[in-house]
């Protein structure tokens, strides 16, 4: 899905959502390099971690991701980045938040994209990454 984001009168940016990569995507498993190929052409990636732990680790999604994105390309790993903590709505996120933080140790905007909670913060981040002379 792409859209426009408006930041204000002059300035704004297409965001492109593209689903998540699969491990082995940096072989060719999956979409694999046409997948990789299309993200390469971003300004910034935004990767969106589901915090509730419910079906899967956070902290290994996101090394997962980093992993494949070096396996790919040193270029796209080295890539202006955010870290989005989504789900932030349901219950033990919190704790889930905390653990990640500790142990990824980058900056982390937590959201919840259902109550549109931390989207403001998520559009100012990504504004400053795009337009730094916006800030």
């Amino acid at each position: 899905m792409i859209g426009m984001v408006d930041l204000d009168e002059y300035q704004k940016f297409t965001l492109a959502d593209i689903p998540g990569l699969i491990e082995g995507a940096s072989d060719g498993v999956g979409l694999g390099h046409e997948f990789l190929r299309h993200i390469e052409r971003c300004k910034v990636l935004a990767f969106v971690i589901d915090m509730s732990g419910q079906e899967r680790d956070p902290v290994a999604d996101y090394r997962q991701l980093r992993k494949e994105l070096k396996k790919y390309s040193d270029t796209l790993a080295e890539k202006a980045f955010v870290i989005l903590a989504n789900k932030m709505d349901q219950p033990g996120t919190d704790a889930h938040l905390k653990t990640f933080r500790s142990k990824i140790r980058q900056p982390v905007l937590p959201i919840s994209a259902l109550d549109h909670e931390g989207l403001d913060a998520l559009k100012t981040t990504l504004a400053q990454l795009l337009f730094p002379s916006h800030a």
